[in-house]
């Protein structure tokens, strides 16, 4: 039988398809195997510490995808207004425009809350700070800067649970608009 040869980028994202679709605890070794189209055996060779390892991977990638789409785009030094356009239409893309579930509540639910708490909490964290920094260079005092960036992840975050629960991705688009709007109106 011929070795099947995946890039390791590629293994992740399928493996992100599979915890986003079913979550950590429905994520059985065959469902992840299947997904990457690699044996299970190889999977624990790239993965050694197993399905906990291959989310943790799967964090790594989603860190590295917010801090270059996300933060440095929006502390960089692009007017106010570019850079939350761009940082809106990342995030649309990445959600493709609501219809995909968000992979961070996929992996902090049931045991993996544990397991991953303090890695999903550092992007939260990153994201609010961001969005915080933009509202700043916008014009915004501290205060409402620091609302408005926790309530952009909290409206961007629950818009996607309706886009996906009620299958209206419209109401994820519409919750990016009015969160520009709020940026925009100081």
């Amino acid at each position: 039988m011929a070795t099947v040869k995946v890039e390791t980028d590629v293994v992740i994202e399928r493996l992100m398809e599979v915890f986003r679709s079913v979550g950590y605890d429905g994520a059985s070794m065959a469902q992840l195997a299947d997904a990457t189209g690699l044996q299970k055996a190889s999977l624990y060779h790239r993965f050694p510490g197993g399905k906990q390892e291959m989310a943790m991977a799967v964090l790594d990638q989603v860190s590295e995808w917010n801090q270059r789409q996300l933060v440095d785009v929006l502390y960089s030094s692009a007017p106010p207004k570019t850079r939350l356009i761009t940082a809106l239409r990342s995030i649309s893309q990445l959600y493709d425009g609501g219809r995909l579930a968000c992979i961070l509540r996929a992996l902090s639910h049931g045991t993996a809350a544990d397991l991953f708490r303090q890695p999903i909490a550092a992007i939260f964290t990153k994201w609010v700070d961001a969005f915080a920094h933009l509202a700043q260079d916008l014009g915004f005092d501290q205060q409402t800067s620091r609302h408005l960036g926790g309530s952009t992840l909290v409206r961007i975050q629950g818009s996607l649970i309706l886009a996906q629960t009620l299958n209206q991705p419209t109401l994820f688009e519409q919750a990016l608009h009015d969160i520009e709007t709020d940026f925009l109106i100081n």
